[in-house]
């Protein structure tokens, strides 16, 4: 029995904005004042060249509503939602008919029914189709969402059944750029959000026992395993909650020094827990023999996990790479990140660890199939 992942589908906005825009969105509709001036020095700090985002929902003379913000996800987000799913599709070389299960995380939408339901009408997908939206794990969402598609192929295999599942992960995390410059002018509270987020949309096909039927191509990964660990009282830490003006992120200091330490007993019980050790001959034991695609939840915490586990920058290109370019896109980011890895010769084995709201880590190890 093998989980494969056999597609890979991102979709980002058409919008490049560079980094320095935030730093005239604030003073055009706010005068200098001691926390913004200091959130947009931290924002000339981050190493974020260019952001991902939405127009024109930022650059508006006062916050939007969360229905506003509501209408936004469904509207933009659900197009890069719909267009990384049949890039996805596409790649995996599987037929709409053939996708037996959806499953969707996002931390920027809170509609019944759900993104997942509508993506999958707007697919063409049967209605049989077993769905599972996954909401409250933040920036963790990607790696959550292949843990649990990696459980639905278990008890696809259970069944004697083939499984195709598609994770999408979406997240338009622009909406909440002007609501947080005001509470930062009007509270003068330091912020870090506007300095990291932007919005895009990753998907993925996981499938079992690639092969089975003629319409599947060659895997590009095969899951081999995953873990979840939990830091205990850091519910305050980092979390999202929803307001009036939409969804407000609370980032705390220590965000970096909590993620950092999750990721050895991440990466040990990885490697422990296989029950079918035999089966990986080439597995190696030195996290620097592995290809790492780590969440980009921003540069302190790429930095500390490269000194944590010893690593070089090389072993993390891909997540510079991604947080660089496009920021942090929440859920979105690491599965982009994983998509980024395979597209360059590499170390066969690949570790992926992200974070989330509880303090929640997720780790998966996967080895490269091409």
């Amino acid at each position: 029995m093998a989980f494969q992942v056999t597609g890979f589908g991102i979709a980002y906005p058409p919008h490049l904005v560079p980094t320095e825009d935030l730093e005239k969105l604030a003073y055009k509709w706010h005068k200098p004042s001691p926390a913004l001036d200091k959130v947009l020095a931290i924002n000339r700090r981050t190493g974020i060249k260019t952001h991902s985002l939405i127009y024109p929902c930022v650059d508006l003379p006062a916050p939007i509503s969360i229905k506003e913000v509501t209408e936004i996800f469904l509207k933009e987000g659900m197009a890069l939602a719909i267009a990384a799913s049949r890039r996805a599709i596409a790649e995996a070389g599987v037929s709409v008919d053939e996708i037996t299960h959806v499953v969707g995380t996002t931390c920027t939408n809170v509609s019944n029914p759900g993104f997942d339901c509508l993506l999958a009408q707007e697919l063409g997908l049967r209605p049989s189709v077993e769905k599972v939206l996954l909401q409250g794990v933040g920036c963790a969402g990607g790696l959550a969402g292949l843990r649990l598609a990696a459980s639905l192929c278990q008890a696809a295999a259970w069944r004697g059944e083939p499984a195709h599942v598609l994770l999408v992960a979406c997240e338009i995390t622009s909406t909440m750029r002007r609501d947080e410059l005001e509470i930062i002018s009007r509270e003068q509270k330091v912020r870090i959000g506007p300095t990291l987020f932007g919005d895009g949309a990753s998907a993925l096909i996981l499938s079992l026992t690639p092969g089975a039927t003629a319409s599947v191509n060659r895997g590009i990964y095969e899951l081999v395993n995953w873990a979840h660990l939990t830091v205990p009282d850091t519910h305050s830490d980092l979390r999202i909650d929803v307001y009036a003006q939409g969804f407000k992120p609370t980032l705390s200091a220590r965000i970096p020094t909590l993620t950092a330490p999750c990721t050895p007993p991440l990466y040990e019980t990885l490697l422990k827990t296989l029950s079918n050790k035999s089966a990986f001959p080439t597995l190696p034991f030195d996290p620097r023999e592995f290809d790492w695609a780590v969440h980009p939840g921003g540069a302190a915490i790429l930095s500390m996990i490269q000194q944590t586990m010893l690593l070089d920058r090389d072993h993390m290109k891909a997540s510079w790479e991604v947080y660089e370019n496009h920021g942090n896109t929440s859920s979105a980011s690491v599965l982009s990140v994983l998509d980024t890895v395979r597209r360059e010769p590499g170390r066969e084995w690949v570790m992926s660890v992200a974070f989330g709201p509880g303090v929640c880590a997720e780790g998966v190890l996967l080895r490269r199939v091409q």
